[in-house]
């Protein structure tokens, strides 16, 4: 008699989403633009990135046309995602996203190393553009972001193939693909094994308090009626009773 299978749960998933920008063919052709005036006025940084060109942290502060454009369409699609892991349309009410955002341009040869992104919440990338010899490699790697299981895979899993429990998976996303996965989740990027440059714009977002909201929340409740809000100190401001029309205040108790 055989067994029956009653349930088998997906327990600690890994979200990883993956957005198409809109219009990013007019807007990748205009970063491209951006980036390369930018290039020839900035060093850059050397951060997990080998070879190639690393900016500053500021792409969410850039005053070009296309890097406002994509930050604003970032910050949209970061927001829709929290929504939806969350499951509460208003669960951003009373926080907000606060990212930086950086340039990463890979030439021949260029990769960056394992790793991941800590005191952030999510982290993600945006392909600007890819080799076309990269899109059409069949090898899976090729170009390619890989993610990293950081626990230790089963004994046997060599054997079984189970893709469960595989310790990498490597993605190729298209130019205009946006990626965002949890900051935690350690990843790195295969070499660029064409001759043109291969360029995205990585980010980390954290969802913070918004204190300007829970303000104007407080003063909304306060300007809610009296003898209904709750002000400092934990008291009710008593409530003013209209007497033959006149307000009159309430009797003072002795």
């Amino acid at each position: 008699m055989a067994h029956e299978l009653k349930a088998l749960q997906m327990l600690f998933p890994t979200p990883v989403a993956a957005f198409e920008i809109k219009d990013f063919e007019r807007i990748n052709k205009q970063l491209l633009e951006e980036i390369e005036v930018r290039r020839k006025a900035e060093e850059g940084i050397t951060r997990s990135n080998r070879a190639g060109w690393h900016s500053t942290l500021d792409f969410f502060q850039r005053p070009e046309p296309a890097h406002r454009e994509l930050s604003q369409a970032i910050l949209q699609a970061v927001a829709a995602l929290t929504r939806r892991v969350a499951g509460q349309k208003d669960m951003l009410a009373k926080l907000k996203l606060e990212c930086d955002g950086w340039v990463n341009v890979n030439p021949a040869g260029g990769y960056n190393i394992p790793h991941d992104h800590p005191g952030a919440f999510w982290s993600g990338a945006y392909y600007v553009k890819i080799p076309e010899a990269l899109q059409k490699d069949e090898n899976p790697s090729a170009g390619a972001i890989e993610f990293i299981d950081c626990r230790s895979a089963p004994t046997g899993q060599g054997l079984v193939k189970a893709k469960h429990f595989m310790g990498s998976i490597p993605m190729k996303p298209t130019e205009g693909t946006l990626l965002v996965f949890p900051s935690t989740q350690k990843h790195w990027v295969h070499p660029n094994s064409s001759e043109e440059e291969r360029v995205t714009i990585a980010f980390n977002a954290k969802v913070v308090v918004n204190h300007a909201k829970m303000r104007a929340a407080a003063e909304e409740q306060l300007r809610g009626g009296y003898g209904q809000a709750q002000l400092p100190g934990g008291d009710k401001k008593p409530a003013v009773r209209k007497v033959d029309g006149r307000k009159k205040a309430p009797a003072k108790t002795k």
